[in-house]
């Protein structure tokens, strides 16, 4: 699996696995199933209820022959401020049970998501957690993070897919030095995305399968990519897509579909949200 640099010493696997609304008692064997098949990247996050299953897989697998290295795991906290935060990440730590988090996410932007930033850093200075990023920010208070200095925003993790390429945040991302990462890469439910004619020929084109060609688009194009299913032929057919080889002119028709807006929270992606939108402190 081709990797990417995203912060000093360390490398993310471009195409891993998301277990978003996995139940927490199908987790283990998914994660177990999505290791065996030659994923090197497990997506998590506190509020998806599961992190526990992640860290019995990997835990797993490191029995095997496995080393716990070769496994990037993400997860995501939602906390508002250094004091919760902290709290968040000694429980994701407790949780996951595998020693260092190789990437942990802001998972929504809260009233004090500076102060979560601070208290992210200082785990990062104390060795619990590699590397640290933000899931679903934009405009301001994606710029709040940068001008605080301190360690850059390894990734930003938000909705993208072939019809939502998140046209104006990614050139903010790319000046900054931050990796866009798809979360829902193959479209929300009932979404239809991969009912797109275009996906449909250009696989034909390549021997394919639709979702291929809409994963394979994003990793060409620079997007790490997390989509999530429980059933392990998915599972092999998602990690397929990583050698597919689109064309310039596949690549060109597919932008094309871009059509600046998703599916899932929140509606609108250049909204410059008011922190008196979210919740206060966990």
């Amino acid at each position: 699996m081709r990797t990417r640099a995203i912060a000093e010493g360390v490398d993310i696997p471009v195409l891993g696995l998301g277990v978003y609304q996995v139940p927490p008692a199908q987790t283990e064997r998914a994660a177990r199933d999505a290791l065996d098949v030659g994923y090197r990247h497990l997506d998590t996050a506190q509020e998806y209820g599961n992190e526990a299953g992640v860290g019995a897989a990997v835990r797993a697998a490191m029995t095997q022959g496995l080393a716990r290295e070769d496994v990037f795991v993400t997860t995501k906290i939602f906390a508002s401020g250094r004091r919760a935060a902290r709290r968040a990440i000694d429980e994701s730590l407790a949780a996951l049970d595998i020693g260092r988090i190789d990437l942990l996410l802001i998972h929504w932007p809260l009233r004090d998501s500076l102060g979560t930033w601070r208290a992210m850093e200082e785990a990062v200075a104390g060795g619990d957690v590699r590397s640290i990023g933000v899931s679903n920010f934009y405009g301001r208070r994606l710029g709040e993070i940068l001008a605080a200095g301190g360690i850059r925003p390894a990734v930003d993790q938000v909705e993208h897919s072939v019809r939502y390429q998140q046209r104006r945040l990614r050139p903010l991302l790319d000046d900054a030095g931050i990796a866009m990462e798809a979360w829902s890469p193959l479209g929300s439910t009932g979404a239809g995305v991969l009912r797109e004619p275009l996906l449909a020929e250009i696989a034909a084109d390549h021997g394919a399968t639709p979702a291929q060609v809409a994963l394979a688009f994003q990793l060409t194009t620079g997007v790490i990519t997390i989509p999530k299913t429980t059933r392990r032929e998915r599972m092999v057919e998602n990690l397929a897509a990583a050698d597919l080889a689109l064309t310039g002119t596949d690549l060109e028709r597919l932008a094309a579909l871009d059509r600046g807006r998703g599916y899932g929270w929140p509606g609108d992606p250049e909204q410059d949200y008011d922190p008196a939108d979210y919740p206060a402190a966990l």
